[in-house]
C-alpha cells in the first residue's frame, strides 16, 4: 500500500508498505552477490537466494526457461526473457500474478493490475530508445494508475537517477553500475569516466578516501544520488535538479523532452498548482508543465476586463510580484497620472512565461519564478513570446497597444507592427516615464471615465476564472469586497464565499464551495461521513477530472456539501490510493443537534 508524501510533477517521495515494514521510495535495490555483500547503508536488497540479512529482499525468480518458483510476497514472477522486440509474443502463462508483476509489453498490463509494484522488464534496452521508456511509462500509469509502485532495472546509474524519478520511476537497481564497476568506470551525478582518468583523492568519498574498491565508490555515489532526489522532491525542486543533469547525458535530455513535448498530459496533472521559486536557467525551462499550464490558461481561460480599452505592454523585473518593484511602482505612478488609469489594462512580458496580466502576477508560476536577466533574448524565447502576443491580441480586442519596453520591443514589433512605443532607452527613466503619461492620455482621452471600483470587480472576475475555469464567473455574481488588496474577502448576498490572499488564488468557504458544487466543478466525492478533520484518500468515492495538487475544492456527499480545502493529491491519486491526505479541510459543516 502506497502513501504519497511530496510531488514533483511524476516524480514523488512516498511510503510503501511491505509486509509490515514502510519503505521510503524512491529507492534503490542494491544487488547482493555471493561474491559480494550489498552495502551496510543499503535500505533493501535485490537477491537471486533470501538470506538472514534482517533487510526487506527483493528475489529474482529467473525465467520462463530457467524459473524458480515464487513462494515469498516479494518475489518477482519469472521473466518471459524476451528482448523488447518480442515482449508481446505469446508465451505460456507463469500462474496468478503475485504482489510484483513484471511487464514487458502492452499484453502484460491487464494481468499487472491486481499487483502492488510493477517492474519495467528489458531496463537496459531503454538506453538505445529514449521514446520507447517514456512510452512504456505512460501506458503503465494510463493503464494501472499512480497507485502502483513503478520499478526498473538495469538502467539507473548517479547521472540519470534524477530523470529516472522525474520520470515517475520509484524503484531502480545498482546492476547497472556493478556492470560497470567491473568495466572500471568511475560513476558520479556528472556521469562516468575510465577509472585510469580520475583522481580518487578528489572525490572525498568515504569510499574513495579509505581507498576501497571502485565498486564501494560507485555504489556509494548512487546511493547519495537516491538521497539528494529525495530531499529536491519534498522540497519541490526536482526539475531544478533534473535540468542540470541533462548535461550529463543525451539520454537525459531526451527523456525530459519526450515528457515535456509528448506526455505533457502524462506529467502535468500531478504537477502542483502551487509551489516554491520556480528557477528557469535553461532552454527546457520554457516546456515545464507549470509554464505550459499558465501559457495554455492564459489562452483558454483568461479574457480582459470588459473595460480596458488600451493595452500597456510592460516589462518584468527581478522582484516578485512585479508591483513590488522599484520599477513598477514607478510604472504605476505614470498610469494613475493620467486621466482615466481604468482603460488602461497592464501586462508584462517575460520568459518564460510569455504574457502574465497584472491581476495574475501573484498566481504561481508568475509569482515565483526567477530567470538569468541580461536583455538577451534567445529565438525560443522570441518566437514564445511572439506567438503568445499574436493569440493574445485575436482573441482580447483592444483599441491600442502600447508598448513601454526595452530588449522586448523587437519583438513585439514583429508581433504587433502597430504597437506604439514609448519608452527612451530605459523605461523607468523619466523621459520614458513623461512619454507614457502623455501617451496613454493621448490614446484614452475619448473615453467615458471608468471608476476604480467597477475596473476592480472586473480583474477579480479574471482570477475566479483563471483558477476555477468559467464555472468561477459565479463565485462573483453580485459580489461586493472587503478588505485591502491582496487581502480581499468576497461577499455574496451577506455571506463570505471566497478569499484572495497573496498567495494569489482565492480561498474558498463553504458557500463558495457549494456555489462550484452546483456547477459540477471541482468537487470531491466522498462516501458518507462527516468531515472531522482533513479527508484522505480512502474515503473518496471520485473527483473532478481538473483537481491538480494545490487546487481549492469542495468536498460533497450525495450534492450536499460537506467541506472545503486545499487538494493534497490530484484527481486520480485521491481516486486510487487507499491512503493519505486528499484534502487539507479548512472548513467543515458542523455536526447537527
Amino acid at each position: 500500500m502506497l502513501e504519497i508524501l511530496h510531488r514533483g510533477g511524476l516524480g514523488r517521495t512516498a511510503e510503501w508498505q511491505r509486509g509490515g515494514r514502510s519503505l521510503a521510495l524512491p529507492t534503490v535495490l542494491f544487488v547482493e552477490l555471493p561474491s559480494r555483500r550489498a552495502p551496510d547503508y543499503a535500505e533493501v536488497l535485490f537477491v537471486r537466494e533470501r538470506t538472514s540479512d534482517p533487510r526487506p529482499q527483493i528475489r529474482v525468480s529467473g525465467s520462463l526457461f530457467a524459473p524458480q518458483s515464487p513462494g515469498h510476497p516479494d518475489d518477482l514472477p519469472p521473466t518471459k526473457g524476451l528482448p523488447a522486440s518480442m515482449a508481446d509474443l505469446d508465451m505460456p502463462s507463469t500462474g496468478p500474478v503475485r504482489d510484483l508483476a513484471i511487464v514487458a509489453g502492452e499484453s502484460d498490463i491487464g494481468v499487472a493490475k491486481s499487483a502492488d509494484a510493477v517492474f519495467l522488464a528489458n531496463g537496459p534496452e531503454f538506453e538505445r530508445s529514449p521514446r520507447d521508456f517514456v512510452a512504456a511509462v505512460q501506458r503503465v500509469r494510463d493503464e494501472l494508475g499512480p497507485g502502483k509502485v513503478l520499478a526498473v532495472t538495469g538502467l539507473a546509474t548517479p547521472s540519470n537517477l534524477a530523470v529516472l524519478v522525474y520520470a515517475g520511476i520509484d524503484v531502480v537497481d545498482s546492476s547497472r553500475i556493478g556492470l560497470d564497476s567491473a568495466r572500471g568506470f568511475f560513476h558520479t551525478a556528472d556521469g562516468a569516466l575510465p577509472e585510469d582518468e580520475v583522481d580518487r583523492q578528489a572525490c572525498g568519498c568515504p569510499a574513495c578516501t579509505a581507498e576501497e574498491g571502485l565498486a564501494a565508490h560507485n555504489e556509494r555515489a548512487l546511493f547519495r544520488e537516491m538521497l539528494l532526489v529525495r530531499n529536491h522532491v519534498a522540497h519541490g525542486r526536482l526539475r531544478e535538479l533534473v535540468e542540470r543533469r541533462l548535461a550529463n547525458a543525451p539520454w537525459n535530455t531526451a527523456i525530459v523532452r519526450h515528457l515535456d513535448l509528448r506526455g505533457y498530459d502524462l506529467v502535468e496533472p500531478y504537477t502542483p498548482v502551487v509551489g516554491g521559486e520556480l528557477l528557469a536557467y535553461s532552454r527546457e525551462s520554457l516546456t515545464r508543465p507549470e509554464v505550459v499550464r499558465f501559457r495554455r490558461r492564459v489562452r483558454d481561460r483568461y479574457a480582459k476586463p470588459r473595460s480596458a480599452r488600451v493595452l500597456l505592454l510592460l516589462p518584468c523585473s527581478a522582484r516578485k510580484p512585479y508591483s513590488l518593484s522599484r520599477s513598477h511602482r514607478r510604472f504605476r505612478d505614470a498610469i494613475l497620472a493620467m486621466k482615466n488609469p481604468s482603460v488602461v489594462h497592464e501586462v508584462i512580458v517575460t520568459s518564460p512565461l510569455g504574457l502574465i496580466p497584472r491581476e495574475l502576477e501573484r498566481f504561481y508560476p508568475a509569482r515565483a519564478y526567477d530567470i538569468p536577466v541580461t536583455g538577451d533574448w534567445s529565438r525560443d524565447e522570441a518566437a514564445m513570446v511572439a506567438d503568445d502576443l499574436r493569440a493574445y491580441v485575436e482573441a482580447n480586442r483592444y483599441d491600442a497597444v502600447v508598448a513601454h519596453l526595452a530588449a522586448e520591443m523587437p519583438i513585439v514589433r514583429e508581433a504587433l507592427p502597430d504597437a506604439i512605443p514609448t519608452s527612451k532607452e530605459r523605461p523607468a527613466s523619466d523621459e520614458s516615464l513623461a512619454s507614457l503619461t502623455y501617451a496613454l492620455n493621448e490614446t484614452t482621452a475619448r473615453y467615458e471615465r471608468v471608476s476604480k471600483a467597477a475596473r476592480f470587480a472586473e480583474e477579480m472576475g479574471n482570477i475566479a476564472r483563471f483558477q476555477f475555469g468559467e464555472p468561477g464567473r459565479a463565485l462573483l455574481d453580485g459580489a461586493t469586497f472587503r478588505g485591502r488588496f491582496p487581502n480581499v474577502r468576497i461577499i455574496q448576498g451577506g455571506r463570505q464565499v471566497a478569499m484572495h490572499t497573496g498567495r494569489g488564488m482565492l480561498s474558498l468557504t463553504l458557500d463558495g464551495g457549494a456555489i462550484l458544487s452546483k456547477r459540477d466543478a471541482y468537487w470531491v466525492e466522498i462516501e458518507d461521513f462527516l468531515p472531522k478533520g482533513n479527508v484522505f484518500a480512502v474515503g473518496v468515492v471520485d473527483a473532478a477530472r481538473e483537481i491538480r495538487p494545490g487546487d481549492e475544492v469542495v468536498v460533497r456527499h450525495a450534492g450536499e456539501v460537506r467541506a472545503a480545502g486545499t487538494a493534497r493529491l490530484s484527481w486520480r491519486e485521491m481516486v486510487d490510493l487507499r491512503r493519505g491526505e486528499a484534502v487539507h479541510v479548512r472548513h467543515g459543516l458542523a455536526p447537527g443537534p
